[in-house]
């Protein structure tokens, strides 16, 4: 699934498969002008390969008119003043003092709001539990004037979010458990979803279609959904609200029309959370996903059978999409269900199967959701479903407290392998909207008459690309891209094919596995497969017109491996482990809204995030005293780690700890188990995380780690620090060290200390990049030193997981960081102490900008983000011979990814004249979390077309950015001066601009200063280069915004990335 935030600045791009980017070729500048144009350096290795993509952007402006928006008070909320674990230990208020402080937190609001709505605003909504804050409408143009408001701690806008057993149940241990007498009995899960069908036979409802006719009517607009009618609440889901509606985020007349007389959207809440069922309800009925995932966690035959279940309806009936205002509101009901006030009928356990890519902290549900987990609820969490790619695991998950799940396979499901005389056995993954896999066996077929007949996609007539059956008794080979899957698999059964394969069309690396897609429409009369694009190459280049034979009976189990569309971490704003845990997340059958009776697969992280949500319950069933980090570390140290990726080309190879986390739940396990253990300066969080550390010698890192003894004698545990992998053992780059043993009292806790030590000369040289490779999650694995700690004694055996991601870095410094030029020259000596060269790109500085202080920056739950601009430089390159331009931006801080979230636009005026003609921008390639590739587009202002032709050049976990653009894209020749001007653009929460430098003016072919001296291999390890500086003749005319020259460094530490050096003419 994956959770898309509402962008203002979101450029949604259809690119073609991209390949490799290669080292930066650097280049020196020379004195005389025309010796420094021959010179440029060549970026041809930017260009994004294949057809150049157009897009036209609707939207540069800040954001104007009525915005909803969250406006956070300074008071602690009643979850925070109510005490840590209060849920379990007891809070520190009465609740006569609870009453007290509720009445002080509206008086407050009351006062705030008062004043808002002097402003024009409208109330949408109060929030007191999880966060002390309003939600309100009002009018951009007011925002300044509300931030002046007394007691505003922050404003930020609303977010909207999208949302992402039988053979389960036993295999996760979940059986066992329900023998020892624990089945979630007494257990009260709320689940934020789209509502439950609290009528249907798995969740104790009458199943039957007159039963849900009643509760749910024959529409999204009839009444009857929107109250309860006596039929809620129910044995099983015991209470729930719908804070939605059945028509948002579509438009509804009963919200009002605008100036026009269109249906404007609104939030229309009502008593009953009903699910809308699409089988049974007409369009625009989207719903079901809720029903999935109660019946996941608490229906017949469930994880947790036991459990009550509160139906916290905060996503769409019609669409995918999930409020922010709903979800802030489900959170707080969460904590106080009965509205009394009094938070210590909380629920014990919330399930969210939702989540944003490239989790940010300052997403407002991680505040409120760390809240809930310190007031003593367990928080359960999607990872999310945008694959292996680095740092894209979403939000809330990626908060600390919350329990973070990714997706393993179904112990049923299985790798199909296409076979064929000259060829290995390709592995295949069926996809389990088509029919059912049999024994077929004819001629292998690729169609090359079109680029339609390679896709076979239905046209925009609907009319399929082949006429009749021309495929009969053949296995038709098809290329991914233009449709969905379900419409190519529908349209090969249609032309006689008896079975199809769709090749990937991107790259993946040589453990991942095929794609699982979801059914995008069509009749699907064949059976299904993907296989990956290099296994699609090879049959197409060997084995066309052999006898290819898929035989159920050869096929391999996939039962322990990951999915392969499970979001991978490191987590982005902590560079920590996550997600935590893993569970089984595919092919799950359960409870089909409005069916009464009916099951149906459900897959995702949306799946197996309930999964461990019933673990949980299970957990909180046999120990009702223990905490949320106690629960946690209990599942995570118990889970099972023979975790693999691809049985078929990598047996034996186990996932990396950025995707699997601690394993895959066995709650039997953790049941059983009398030792825990976690970091000792992070027990919410578990795992050993040393993070992302850019080293220019050898270092040494030191955790605590501490172990809990739940058994009634003294016991001594030995102590096994294991790689995940022998070759990262074997390398000596990572060393890893601890006590033999440890020794912990009965219930008490002690603890030892882990050592890391890196040996930076035996690190490989990182070729990591956030453009062409920054979806390429397999790449990390090369860089990544990751492994488990293993504690056992005779009784228990328990294991955290530990990882770092090192960078062997390069530590070039200047002599200098001004230079005055005798006679038209001066040099700067540039060092590099380290074991590594250090490359350097040299630009023209043209504009910097100081530090914002810290109380400008956003803090954990602020729901925006702040994009500091340090400096910025431009020159002059070529491109296969065309002149291009590249201006290089850097920034205080740095970003784990360069998608999200900083946005830089480079406005262009051509001729001076105080308008803005061009622009150039960085956006992700194929829209947000589609590729994880930043490129770069540019085109005229103000509507475009925008080109897209170049990957961005940028790193990851990196302040430094660079745009390339051709001069013919943007109006420029090499001899025009123009003016230019930097916005630094938050481009997940708010598409604000942040930051800028305005107003600067150059020539590219005649620069102010030019450098030259530094070889193209960069400043050489352990040595020196001397870097001399020039005027230029007519540069300080032509180019009078340049003071300086910029060093842009690459393999840099985090705090020095780059260097200005400040030149004046003698």
């Amino acid at each position: 699934m994956g959770l898309k935030p509402n962008l203002s600045h979101d450029r949604l791009l259809q690119l073609f498969a991209v390949l490799a980017l290669v080292g930066m070729i650097g280049a020196s500048p020379a004195t005389a002008v025309a010796a420094q144009h021959a010179q440029t350096p060549d970026v041809s290795n930017l260009l994004v390969p294949g057809d150049v993509s157009v897009f036209v952007d609707p939207e540069l402006s800040q954001t104007t008119g009525p915005i909803q928006v969250v406006v956070q008070l300074t008071t602690a909320p009643l979850a925070v003043a109510y005490g840590v674990n209060a849920k379990q230990l007891g809070g520190r208020l009465t609740q006569a003092q609870e009453r007290d402080y509720l009445h002080q937190l509206a008086n407050s609001q009351d006062t705030v709001m008062s004043q808002i709505r002097s402003l024009g605003g409208q109330e949408l909504g109060r929030l007191t539990k999880v966060l002390d804050a309003l939600i309100i409408n009002i009018d951009s143009s007011q925002v300044n004037a509300l931030a002046s408001l007394p007691n505003v701690a922050s404003i930020r806008p609303v977010q909207t979010y999208q949302i992402e057993l039988s053979d389960v149940v036993p295999y996760i241990g979940a059986t066992a458990v329900h023998n020892l007498g624990f089945d979630g009995t007494g257990v009260r899960v709320a689940v934020l979803d789209s509502g439950i069908d609290y009528t249907h036979a798995d969740l104790g409802g009458p199943g039957t279609a007159a039963a849900y006719t009643a509760a749910y009517g024959t529409s999204v607009d009839d009444p009857r959904n929107k109250n309860t009618d006596g039929l809620f609440p129910t044995a099983k889901v015991i209470g729930g609200f719908d804070f939605v509606g059945d028509r948002w985020p579509g438009p509804d007349p009963a919200c009002g029309v605008d100036s026009h007389g269109n249906p404007l959207v609104c939030l229309r809440p009502d008593p009953d959370p009903i699910d809308c069922g699409p089988s049974t309800i007409p369009p625009p009925c989207a719903g079901g996903h809720g029903t999935h995932t109660s019946s996941i966690i608490g229906g017949a035959g469930s994880v947790a059978p036991g459990v009550s279940l509160y139906a916290v309806k905060v996503c769409s009936a019609v669409s995918t999409s999930c409020s922010g205002v709903a979800l802030l509101q489900g959170m707080e009901f969460a904590l106080d269900p009965n509205g009394d006030g009094n938070i210590s009928d909380a629920v014990d356990v919330i399930n969210m199967s939702l989540g944003s890519s490239y989790g940010q902290k300052e997403d407002d549900l991680s505040a409120a959701s760390a809240n809930a987990v310190n007031l003593g609820v367990v928080v359960v969490s999607s990872a999310g479903n945008s694959a292996d790619r680095p740092y894209i695991v979403g939000s809330p998950s990626t908060t600390p407290e919350v329990i973070s799940v990714a997706a393993t396979f179904h112990p049923t499901a299985k790798m199909y392998l296409v076979q064929t005389p000259t060829v290995a056995p390709v592995g295949a993954v069926w996809q389990s909207w088509s029919a059912a896999p049999s024994l077929v066996s004819g001629p292998l077929v690729y169609d090359t008459t079109s680029a339609s007949t390679r896709r076979g996609c239905t046209n925009a007539a609907g009319a399929s690309p082949w006429t009749g059956t021309p495929f009969l008794g053949k296995i038709l080979l098809i290329d991914r891209g233009v449709c969905a899957v379900s419409m190519k698999v529908a349209n090969a059964g249609a032309a006689g094919a008896i079975a199809a394969i769709v090749a990937n069309n991107a790259a993946q690396g040589p453990c991942d596995l095929p794609p699982t897609f979801s059914f995008g429409g069509g009749t699907q009369t064949i059976a299904g497969y993907t296989i990956t694009l290099a296994d699609g190459n090879t049959l197409k280049a060997s084995a066309l017109g052999q006898t290819a034979t898929i035989n159920p009976a050869n096929a391999i189990n996939l039962v322990g491996n990951m999915a392969a569309f499970s979001s991978r971490g490191p987590s982005y704003s902590y560079n920590s482990i996550k997600p935590d845990i893993g569970a089984v997340g595919t092919d799950i059958i359960s409870a089909e809204a409005g069916t009464a009776t009916g099951r149906t697969p459900f897959a995702g992280t949306s799946a197996s995030a309930p999964v461990v949500t019933g673990t949980v319950a299970l957990l909180v069933d046999a120990f009702p005293a223990r905490t949320p980090s106690e629960i946690k570390q209990m599942l995570m140290n118990t889970a099972d780690t023979n975790i693999g990726l691809n049985p078929a080309k990598c047996p034996g190879v186990g996932a990396p700890i950025s995707r699997i986390g601690s394993g895959e739940v066995r709650v039997d396990r953790a049941v059983n188990t009398k030792t825990t253990a976690w970091d000792n300066a992070a027990p919410i969080a578990v795992s050993l995380s040393f993070g992302y550390q850019a080293l220019t010698s050898s270092a040494q890192f030191v955790k605590t780690v501490a172990v809990h003894n739940y058994g009634s004698t003294t016991r001594t545990y030995s102590i096994a620090p294991t790689f995940r992998y022998p070759a990262d053992a074997a390398s000596g780059a990572v060393t890893i060290s601890a006590p033999s043993t440890v020794k912990v009292a009965a219930g008490a806790t002690a603890t030892f200390k882990l050592k890391l030590a890196v040996n930076v000369t035996r690190l490989p040289v990182w070729d990591l990049n956030g453009g062409s490779r920054g979806g390429d999650g397999f790449r990390l694995d090369g860089f990544e030193f990751d492994g488990y700690i293993n504690i056992s004694d005779n009784t228990d055996n328990v294991h955290l997981a530990w990882q770092i991601l090192p960078h062997r870095a390069a530590a070039v410094t200047t002599s200098a960081d001004a230079l005055t030029l005798s006679g038209g020259t001066g040099t700067v000596q540039l060092t590099n102490p380290s074991s590594l060269n250090g490359r350097v790109e040299l630009f023209s500085l043209t504009g910097s900008s100081g530090k914002m202080p810290q109380s400008m920056l956003p803090q954990p739950g602020d729901n925006r983000a702040v994009v500091d601009l340090r400096s910025v430089g431009v020159r002059l390159v070529t491109v296969s011979g065309l002149p291009a331009v590249q201006f290089a931006v850097t920034t205080f801080g740095i970003r784990s990814h360069p998608n999200y979230p900083a946005e830089f636009d480079i406005l262009i005026d051509t001729n001076r004249d105080g308008t803005d003609d061009f622009a150039i921008f960085n956006l992700e390639n194929g829209g947000f979390a589609a590729t994880g590739q930043n490129v770069v587009a540019a085109g005229p202002l103000p509507n475009g077309p925008f080109t897209v032709r170049f990957f961005t050049d940028a790193d990851l976990d990196s302040g430094n950015v660079i745009l390339t653009a051709l001069l013919s894209d943007i109006g420029l020749t090499p001899s025009t001066q123009f003016r230019f001007s930097v916005l630094a653009v938050d481009n997940y929460f708010t598409g604000a601009v942040t930051d800028a430098i305005v107003g600067m003016t150059y020539t590219l072919n005649t620069p102010r200063y030019v450098g030259s001296g530094i070889p193209t291999t960069g400043v050489p390890a352990g040595g020196s280069s001397t870097l001399t500086i020039n005027s230029v003749a007519g540069g300080a005319a032509a180019s009078p915004s340049q003071n300086g020259l910029l060093l842009w460094y690459r393999d840099a530490l985090p705090d020095h990335e780059k260097d200005s050096i400040l030149v004046t003419s003698g």
